[in-house]
């Protein structure tokens, strides 16, 4: 008897816990520019908000925009979704990274189809040389343990981007880093080996982290920040 009533219990919050999975849902989208420019090759992330079913194999999604912007996610589950984007390459702003406005689509039974359109803001595209004349860091990185400089900026998710190169030559190498038009952003720079200066020839403080605030005001093309390696060794 005992046995059979602990089944009965289980009756309700068992199939409770066992959410029917439908996968007919369809997402469809747009992604343009603030000026209304479809974006092509443009990568759209998609994630799946918790609580998720148990059984749900699959929380997180990508799709590459298509000509026209267009891009579509189907087989999908009832739920609320967060979609992001990025154009590597360009001066778009990832609306998860910047503003951190991400576009919230709900599916249901109801409503198993949504159509959104991402719109990207474009951004102050930093140049940012190292010098390096000395060559000392075609020498070291990679090959010595600890050598290589962190340079990069804090989004408004607290999350670190770094700078990617975009170019090298014999006398450096030119980084680069995308940041929204009238904000306040702070360029982190960090190097337990190499011995760094600014453009005045002061030397940054070695091991320990440098902030360099930067703003690019509207319709301005910002300086180039300008370091230069000068030493290297523990």
């Amino acid at each position: 008897m005992k046995s059979l009533s602990l089944a009965l219990i289980c009756i309700t919050p068992c199939a409770a816990q066992q959410t029917a999975l439908n996968f007919s849902g369809v997402i469809s989208g747009t992604l343009r520019g603030e000026d209304g420019t479809a974006i092509v090759g443009g990568y759209v992330s998609m994630a799946l908000r918790p609580p998720h079913p148990k059984r749900l194999r699959q929380t997180d999604w990508t799709a590459v925009t298509r000509a026209g912007g267009v891009f579509q996610f189907r087989g999908l589950n009832d739920g609320q979704y967060s979609l992001c984007a990025q154009v590597p390459g360009s001066t778009f702003l990832n609306p998860c990274e910047w503003g951190l406005q991400p576009v919230q689509v709900g599916l249901s039974p109801a409503q198993p189809i949504a159509t959104v359109t991402i719109a990207m803001k474009r951004g102050a595209a930093v140049p940012i040389r190292m010098e390096d004349p000395g060559e000392l860091l075609s020498q070291h990185e990679g090959r010595t343990p600890g050598a290589h400089v962190l340079i990069g900026v804090g989004n408004d998710g607290f999350a670190f981007l770094p700078a990617p190169v975009v170019s090298r030559d014999r006398t450096g190498r030119d980084h680069q880093v995308v940041i929204p038009f009238n904000s306040l952003v702070k360029l982190v720079v960090h190097s337990s080996f190499f011995q760094l200066s600014d453009a005045a020839g002061i030397a940054l403080p070695k091991g320990r982290t440098t902030s360099i605030p930067l703003t690019v005001p509207a319709g301005q093309q910002p300086p180039a920040i300008r370091l230069r390696v000068t030493g290297a060794g523990r």
